[in-house]
């Protein structure tokens, strides 16, 4: 937490298994059935979140708003204020549908006034966005090491307020999951409670020296860099971004093209094609808003945007003289 802030507040839980797992393991753990979970939703992992919810029998209430659209606010004071029964709220900071970023100080600001828990899905803007669990009076941050912290897959994590781990009560049905049990069973035998995934902590504690090394404004100013390029390369095709440019993150762009791309059967020839010249991107198209996804974390390399810039470009110019004849 070197980086991010509340090294006097929070404590660092990690949890074998995907971002997924710690997610559900701080919903599980730290909400119950006599709480009522206010999720801010505007995406795929917003949605997750109420899945999860909903499976765990846990009352919540969703407020849906455009995947192309930050989180409002203003609606979430309100639906606060007409309801006084809300315990908790949950929101993803940078909601990778779209690779739109969601008013997190704003949102927490808002829990706080109204007594609320707050659940932060930060899994993929986590060491690629400024964030401080600390000063945002975040009370509950989850993440994994295999985004911005550019660490392989295996290993997640949640930053927990102190006041909530030290004589707090687990909801947890689940032993794996038990997020609070984990932290007790680090304090007081410094270890696991079962088989740690070794090779995948070792090679998350060097991602986590590079990235100090680094230092977090210079790996973001990377990241925007490479959005930048992409953004050039694409809209000069023909493609079209969704999201307002303030709200834009260097995560990762959607795009979207009603002549180019108009249908999933038609991105999925324009994926294949890339696929075959060693090209690749998210390999989904997002039915609601006709996008797709070019990611910009990672060590991507400049000859990497070239080409994806130059195979789309001959793709679409045969494509086009396929039509014409």
């Amino acid at each position: 937490m070197l980086v991010f802030g509340g090294q006097a507040s929070h404590s660092t839980v990690p949890i074998q298994g995907s971002g997924t797992f710690a997610m559900e393991a701080a919903l599980v753990t730290f909400t119950g059935r006599r709480d009522k979970v206010l999720v801010c939703i505007n995406g795929i992992y917003g949605e997750r979140i109420a899945k999860i919810l909903a499976k765990s029998g846990i009352n919540f209430e969703a407020l849906r708003f455009p995947a192309t659209l930050p989180i409002d606010v203003a609606t979430i004071e309100r639906m606060a204020n007409l309801d006084e029964g809300f315990t908790h709220i949950c929101f993803v900071h940078c909601e990778t549908t779209t690779g739109i970023v969601n008013p997190v100080r704003s949102l927490v600001e808002t829990g706080r006034r109204h007594g609320l828990v707050t659940i932060v899905d930060a899994m993929s803007s986590f060491g690629g966005l400024p964030i401080d669990v600390e000063v945002d009076g975040i009370d509950i941050l989850v993440s994994s090491g295999n985004k911005c912290i550019e660490a392989p897959a295996g290993v997640a994590f949640a930053l927990i307020s102190n006041r909530l781990l030290v004589g707090g009560v687990s909801h947890a049905s689940s032993y794996c999951l038990d997020i609070l049990d984990q932290w007790q069973n680090f304090e007081q035998h410094g270890e696991w409670r079962t088989t740690p995934p070794t090779h995948v902590v070792q090679a998350f504690n060097k991602a986590l020296e590079e990235l100090l090394e680094e230092g977090l404004v210079s790996r973001n100013r990377r990241y925007c860099r490479i959005r930048d390029k992409i953004l050039s390369g694409m809209t000069a095709l023909g493609f079209e971004t969704v999201v307002p440019q303030d709200c834009q993150s260097p995560i990762c762009l959607a795009f979207r093209s009603a002549e180019l791309v108009p249908d999933k059967p038609a991105f999925e020839s324009y994926y294949d094609h890339l696929a075959a010249n060693d090209v690749y991107i998210y390999a989904k198209l997002h039915d609601q808003t006709g996008t797709f996804r070019i990611g910009c974390i990672g060590q991507i390399e400049d000859a990497w945007i070239d080409k994806l810039i130059g195979v789309t470009g001959e793709y679409f110019d045969i494509s086009h003289s396929i039509l014409a004849a």
